[in-house]
């Protein structure tokens, strides 16, 4: 046989195909644990996010409440012009948005990932591929 011979999986030997069979395996695994890891971490990010959103509108209604408190004992002078906070407020909501809905992608495509891998769809995907070469 000529080295240079490429043979799909199919064309393989019981013993060679259960070589690649192993391999696959250990790398289905890597990535499985890999991907997993990566997942765990994404959704922790979104769940700050989360909490950072909701902190942000606390703070900010804490901040009027006080604001208006003071003025009514008449502990300061002034006022305060809400429409600057709406307009900071909208520009932070669009960019955690942003920020989110990339990071809810990211975990979309690790959660597929994981259920291809774990219903044993990745491995015959690999194994087509090896076939279409």
């Amino acid at each position: 046989m000529n080295e240079d011979e490429i043979r799909t999986y199919d064309e393989l030997n019981v013993d060679e195909k259960e070589v690649l069979d192993v391999f696959r395996q250990m790398k289905l695994m890597s990535d499985y644990n890999r991907f997993r890891f990566f997942n765990l971490k994404v959704k922790n990010l979104i769940s700050k996010y989360e909490q950072l959103k909701k902190l942000r509108e606390e703070i900010q209604g804490d901040y009027f409440l006080i604001y208006n408190e003071l003025l009514s004992e008449e502990l300061i002078e002034g006022e305060l012009d809400a429409s600057d906070w709406g307009i900071a407020r909208d520009y932070e909501n669009e960019v955690w948005d942003a920020e989110l809905r990339l990071m809810s992608e990211i975990k979309a495509n690790f959660d597929l990932a994981i259920k291809m891998i774990e219903s044993g769809e990745a491995d015959h995907s690999i194994i087509d591929a090896e076939n279409n070469l």
